[in-house]
């Protein structure tokens, strides 16, 4: 329903904000992080928006990066969780390291969320496997300084989206004609992951073969 809202945050707290649009307050429930990133009030703050419809009710819940929204989409998809389970999975820890205990299968760390016993965990995790790989990594990645200058931390977040985008640049590769191409002789991984968009390292790639031809 809404992409964004953009406002004087009037209200300020721990579980919800208030933004200010002409008169107009919109309450909005938040996580600890967004909390945390925020300005203060007075000042006009910009919160991504998930518009949570129910037959009596309709909340908003804001963001302030895409990713955790994204993130918080794909948590209250799953059954069982619901919007105040993924807030408190959202406040407990950043966007960043529930996609790290997500990848280590890592149901200890997760069941240190209030409400969350193991069983829950393990499902939650299982189920968020192949979600987390829907957001934007690269974005993620860049949130929490782990690309500068384009060169590239090692992580599990560094594997998988070099992962990713091996996935995609083979399929393009592969309907222009290429049959089971061999990324490895013309990009690495470090070069991989400084690309923004899948469509540069396919320009690169096919100035490269196209040179040894």
């Amino acid at each position: 329903m809404f992409e964004y809202i953009m406002g004087e945050l009037t209200v300020k707290k721990v579980d919800y904000i208030a933004l200010d649009i002409n008169g107009l307050a919109y309450k909005i429930f938040i996580s600890l992080k967004t909390y945390e990133s925020l300005g203060e009030v007075g000042v006009d703050q910009k919160v991504y928006i998930h518009t949570n419809v129910k037959e009596d009710d309709i909340s908003f819940y804001g963001f302030k990066s895409e990713n955790e929204r994204e993130l918080f989409k794909a948590l209250v998809s799953i059954s069982g969780v619901g919007p105040k389970l993924a807030l408190a999975i959202l406040s407990t820890y950043n966007t960043k390291d529930v996609i790290d205990i997500v990848l280590d299968a890592n149901v200890k760390l997760l069941t240190k969320v209030p409400g969350l016993g193991d069983k829950k965990a393990q499902k939650l995790i299982l189920d968020l496997k192949d979600k987390v790989k829907k957001l934007n990594v690269l974005e993620i990645y860049r949130e929490n300084g782990e690309v500068s200058q384009g060169k590239s931390i090692i992580s599990d977040l560094f594997i998988l989206f070099v992962f990713m985008m091996k996935e995609d640049l083979k399929l393009a590769l592969e309907s222009l004609g290429y049959s089971n191409p061999d990324l490895s002789k013309w990009i690495n991984d470090e070069e991989l992951a400084t690309y923004d968009r899948i469509e540069d390292a396919i320009k690169v790639i096919l100035q490269k073969t196209q040179s040894k031809k």
